[in-house]
């Protein structure tokens, strides 16, 4: 049976059509959204172990032992109320600090955003390889090694082994929430002043984009490559902030697929 609906959903898959980078992208963030609410509904609002009177209730309902609901606790959300069975292995105290949820929310949404600027580009990029005259500075530019050209030169359709060996990597590589880097790329799809543009698009103040995606990849880096080490401890994390950097990088995916 297991076999049969393996290859069920295997068929279903393949008669879908190839969903566009911007429907990947949403995908993805509703990954780092899902993980804050996660954060959101876990944070508990009780002060105190949970009463005696509760402890015996639930205890009853849950068929727990009578000697064994001392062990008996709970948490308590706007969302939820969870109860900790006797001999589990969490306790309240494992959801006091909902940073590191947090800190993989903020590098899904960054994740989301370069694949999205990366699919994107590709998606664009073959129209502009179609002629001479149609490729944009940064284009021309891209280097060929040797390597490059021979494994190009299998390709009846010499543009397809380029694309696949030289302008998509190009393309993989430059993909980031850095501001440089996204102008590079906006660039080299004949996108010029894209902070402007994009500014002007969400209708905010002039900078604010570019100031945004620095302040958001420097965070990501810090957690990426030195654990969100600050000085002696791990840097402080809030739903809010990590609710405004993804909002933030919504917003500016939002106002480049505009403009694109």
């Amino acid at each position: 049976m297991e076999v049969e609906r393996c290859r069920a959903g295997g068929q279903g898959v393949a008669g879908k059509r190839k969903p566009q980078p911007i429907e990947i992208f949403e995908l993805t963030m509703d990954d780092a959204d899902h993980l804050v609410a996660l954060v959101e509904g876990f944070t508990n609002q009780r002060a105190r172990r949970m009463r005696t009177e509760l402890r015996s209730k639930f205890g009853s309902a849950m068929s727990v032992r009578e000697r064994d609901r001392a062990a008996l606790d709970c948490l308590e959300s706007d969302d939820l109320f969870v109860i900790f069975k006797p001999r589990s292995r969490l306790c309240r105290g494992d959801f006091v600090d909902a940073r590191p949820l947090l800190r993989q929310a903020l590098v899904a949404a960054c994740a989301a955003f370069e694949t999205y600027l990366a699919d994107k580009a590709m998606s664009r990029v073959s129209r502009l390889m179609a002629a001479e005259s149609t490729l944009t500075p940064r284009l021309r530019e891209l280097p060929l090694t040797m390597a490059d050209w021979m494994a190009i030169d299998r390709y009846e359709k010499k543009r397809w082994g380029l694309k696949r060996y030289v302008v998509e990597p190009a393309i993989r590589e430059m993909a980031s929430t850095s501001p440089n880097k996204v102008g590079e790329l906006l660039s080299m799809l004949g996108i010029e002043k894209w902070s402007r543009r994009v500014d002007a698009q969400r209708g905010v103040a002039r900078g604010r984009t570019v100031r945004r995606l620095e302040e958001i990849t420097k965070r990501r880096n810090r957690i990426a490559h030195q654990a969100d080490i600050v000085g002696r401890g791990r840097a402080q994390l809030t739903v809010g902030e990590v609710h405004d950097d993804i909002n933030e990088l919504r917003s500016v995916v939002e106002a480049i697929e505009a403009i694109l």
